[in-house]
């Protein structure tokens, strides 16, 4: 009996990696926070984490992709404006900005031969040596039609995440807006990540073909 293995593993991988990418950067905003620092501060510390942990993959992967260096350059660019002018709100507008171009790219993937979801998650299955697992469990009947549903749900899910960062931005105290920017990206990821296990779970109930 031969069995179609899913892509699982590949999208536990993948939500680790993210939550690495905005736990880190958010623990260590309210930390500072609670250390004492000022709202600018403490966003200018998160900002820096978030910069270092995207240069420790790039160094560690050897590999300098266009998304990365569109958010390192979005971080030199965030941190060069916030040195020279002391704002938190542009630090915040940096973060809204980000969370906008991620809900962008995975939206707009949806019209694409294959979603961003499937090439992230194809990522991170080469990297764990089950790439050729992972595209039969892809090819198989309604593996595509996961992918393009997990990517358009997070596409949505940032794009709302970013306008409500604006529009706190503009009408909220600065540090009001800065700590609820930092609670609306954990909130949209704990929302977010259960609900693409679960889908997941399921694709790899449905997925499993058995053989004689």
């Amino acid at each position: 009996m031969q069995k179609t293995v899913p892509e699982t593993s590949a999208a536990r991988t993948l939500i680790g990696t993210l939550a690495l990418d905005v736990g880190l950067p958010v623990a260590a905003y309210f930390v500072a926070d609670v250390a004492g620092a000022s709202s600018y501060q403490a966003l200018l510390i998160g900002t820096v984490v978030a910069g270092v942990r995207v240069l420790w993959v790039v160094v560690r992967q050897r590999r300098l992709e266009p998304f990365a260096l569109f958010l390192l350059l979005l971080f030199g660019v965030g941190l060069a404006l916030a040195f020279v002018s002391g704002d938190a709100r542009l630090l915040l507008a940096k973060d809204a900005a980000t969370s906008l171009l991620a809900g962008l790219v995975m939206a707009g993937s949806c019209l694409l031969r294959k979603p961003f979801a499937y090439y992230a998650a194809e990522r991170m299955a080469r990297s764990s040596g089950r790439i050729e697992q992972f595209r039969a469990a892809a090819n198989a009947p309604g593996g595509q039609a996961h992918w393009y549903r997990i990517s358009l749900v997070w596409g949505i899910g940032l794009l709302v995440d970013s306008l409500v960062r604006v529009a706190a931005i503009f009408l909220l105290p600065v540090d009001l807006a800065a700590d609820l920017s930092q609670v609306l990206m954990v909130a949209v990821y704990v929302g977010l990540v259960p609900w693409t296990l679960l889908m997941t779970a399921r694709r790899k109930s449905s997925s499993v073909a058995v053989r004689p």
